[in-house]
């Protein structure tokens, strides 16, 4: 279940969003999206702040459903970069 979305929690999520748009970086949102959790990557852009809504990767994330924004890890990007090596080996 997604936490309650308060003012001081909305602002934390709007700061880190802008600032990884500043430094061009993506970031990894956790979402509980009805009683599933969902996870979905990429540049995040602020949509709409009085719906407190982001686009990512073509898909509308409203505040009141995140459970956790994180920047990626970088093992998780040096699995990926090696899966796409080996897609471009074949």
């Amino acid at each position: 279940m997604a936490p309650i979305l308060s003012i001081e929690r909305w602002q934390v999520i709007e700061q880190l969003v802008k600032q990884s748009i500043i430094d061009d970086k993506e970031l990894v949102f956790t979402l509980c999206v009805g009683s599933y959790e969902e996870i979905v990557r990429g540049k995040a852009f602020l949509l709409n702040e009085s719906l407190q809504s982001f686009l990512v990767n073509h898909r509308v994330i409203m505040a009141k459903d995140i459970v956790a924004v994180n920047y990626p890890e970088t093992e998780e990007d040096a699995l990926v970069e090696m899966e796409a090596e080996w897609y471009d080996f074949f």
